[in-house]
């Protein structure tokens, strides 16, 4: 589903921050990421799901395929609308939103997605109509 392959990821043109980085997600998997810090963990995250431009950053050697596109040339909003996006830890963005806001604020690219929620809606409502 998920091919991270030997990346290499390079800030301002000068400054490697990742040289051969590798790792592969297949459906139905959890995987994690874990190292000490300025291991390159965000770093990776980024290259993923197309942040790294904003930081003056890039993936200059290796791919980043997901469901077998390649996806590390494309904008940050293709990579949304393909259904991979990052929630930045400790930014506080959705922290008033309830867990099913948050869920609505993460479906809005994705039809799919969207008619999910839209079902799980209707079934909370005909539960909350039983009581």
């Amino acid at each position: 589903m998920l091919n991270v392959n030997n990346i290499e990821v390079i800030y301002d043109d000068v400054i490697l921050v990742l040289k051969g980085m590798s790792l592969e997600v297949k459906e139905g998997q959890i995987v994690a990421v874990l190292g000490a810090n300025g291991a390159g963990k965000t770093t990776t995250l980024k290259a993923i799901s197309g942040l790294l431009k904003v930081e003056e950053g890039e993936v200059t050697d290796g791919t980043i395929e997901f469901m077998g596109q390649r996806i590390n040339d494309k904008e940050p909003e293709e990579i949304v609308r393909l259904g991979i996006f990052q929630v930045m830890e400790g930014r506080c963005v959705f922290e008033n939103l309830t867990a099913y806001e948050n869920l609505m604020a993460a479906t809005r690219t994705s039809r799919l997605w969207r008619a999910l929620i839209r079902f799980m809606t209707r079934m909370h409502s005909r539960q909350v109509s039983r009581n």
